[in-house]
């Protein structure tokens, strides 16, 4: 994921680039050149290049990558300066590292049109929508549990809940909404309520690779996004900790279950036996793992089936595109409210000379106002739209050294 750097880091970034004679990419005029770093001052670059001056006109802002100790870096930069040999652009306001994507992203070409639709069945339910998205599959299976058998399923889960808590049970949302900050939380973020003992209160931090459990800062978070003053909202937080002392659990977990970005219901465990040991990380997995299953199992047994689904083409304001993805703009608020970050969808590139057909996944998400802007990174492409894309994009032709670095496109072979 790409990370802002503060003001000192950057200047150490370009003098590094500049004392170790990195060479960057400088996008130009659709095109792409190397260029060195030849002065860092405190308000400019000098950059030596050999593009033509052409391209070079002060005021214009080009974007510059390069990778140093490991990293990839980059940043966009007004030209102050135009010359045959250097130009002298602005210091940069933002420097990015650790950037995901290969390929820079350019302005979209003049006879570029971008449209896409929803990969597979999507669902439009009157459940409660989530920032989460999970696209139930057969990557859901989970040891011990069957989507298959539902009914089995579900005395697996009592079967192995029944020696872990005192209480325990599904609770689905088809005739209730999520009430109180814990399910709200819940549903919203995906993540699951985990108190393993509760006179040690909300978790600090979560241990899992992937956000999974709701820590202490989140709650905190949803209490000063509701409009409540920080001293008041470290006052909700603790009031959520005493209220589950006060109905006398000892451990308690509560795990979302998610369909697609909808929150469908909750697995529920709740222990208020002195003495029985906290729920550990194990049992968070192993209950996280149901619900999934459980979703899936929903699925497969025609929970849905009478529900309306999303699949027409949606076409976009494309703001920028490379050959590993592209940025658009909505401003449909039935569409905003529909893409999540990891949903998988289809996406047709259309340019004059041919069409390229590829599938992606939402992988920046931002809604604010009235617009919200997307990020698509594709993910499979037939090996002619891939070289076509590339060499349309980037005005030359696509090298060994091209495929060797591809990284994320999965090329479709014979």
């Amino acid at each position: 994921m790409a990370i802002l750097v503060k003001s000192i880091e950057r200047e150490f970034l370009l003098n590094t680039a500049m004392r170790e004679r990195a060479s960057l990419i400088m996008v130009a005029g659709g095109g792409e050149w190397n260029v060195l770093i030849s002065a860092v001052n405190r308000a400019s670059l000098t950059v030596s290049h050999a593009a033509p001056l052409a391209l070079l006109h002060k005021g214009k802002t080009l974007d510059f990558r390069y990778n140093v100790r490991g990293q990839t870096i980059a940043f966009k930069a007004r030209i102050l300066e135009p010359g045959d040999k250097t130009v002298i652009v602005s210091m940069p306001d933002a420097v990015y590292k650790n950037l995901s994507r290969r390929y820079a992203r350019l302005a979209p070409p003049g006879d570029l049109a971008v449209s896409f639709s929803f990969s597979g069945e999507r669902y439009d339910l009157d459940f409660p929508q989530s920032q989460a998205y999970h696209a139930p599959g057969d990557d859901y299976l989970a040891p011990g549990f069957n989507p298959a058998d539902l009914r089995g399923m579900m005395a697996e889960f009592e079967q192995k809940a029944s020696g872990l808590a005192s209480e325990r049970g599904v609770v689905m949302y088809k005739n209730k909404k999520p009430e109180g900050p814990i399910e709200l939380l819940a549903a919203a973020t995906g993540r699951a309520f985990y108190m393993p003992n509760v006179f040690a209160g909300l978790p600090l931090t979560d241990p899992f690779s992937d956000r999974t459990i709701l820590t202490k800062d989140d709650f905190l978070d949803y209490f000063l996004g509701n409009g409540i003053e920080k001293d008041f909202a470290l006052d909700e937080v603790v009031r959520v900790e005493r209220s589950r002392r006060n109905l006398g659990i000892q451990s308690e977990l509560l795990v979302p279950i998610l369909f697609q970005d909808y929150a469908i219901g909750y697995v529920s465990l709740i222990n208020r036996q002195a003495g029985m040991p906290p729920f550990d990380l194990r049992i968070v997995e192993t209950f996280t793992a149901f619900a999934r299953a459980l979703s899936w199992s929903l699925k497969l047994h025609g929970y849905f089936k009478d529900a309306p689904t999303l699949g027409d083409q949606y076409k976009t304001e494309v703001l920028d595109v490379s050959a590993g993805g592209l940025l658009f703009a909505c401003r449909d608020q039935r569409l905003i409210s529909a893409l999540k970050e990891n949903m998988p969808v289809s996406v047709r590139i259309q340019a004059r000379r041919r069409a390229v057909e590829a599938s992606g996944t939402i992988r920046r998400h931002f809604a604010g106002g009235e617009e919200g802007y997307f990020g698509i990174e594709f993910a499979l492409m037939e090996p002619e739209d891939f070289r076509f894309l590339f060499e349309y994009l980037y005005g030359r032709p696509f090298t060994d050294e091209d495929a060797d670095s591809i990284e994320g496109v999965r090329i479709l072979r014979p």
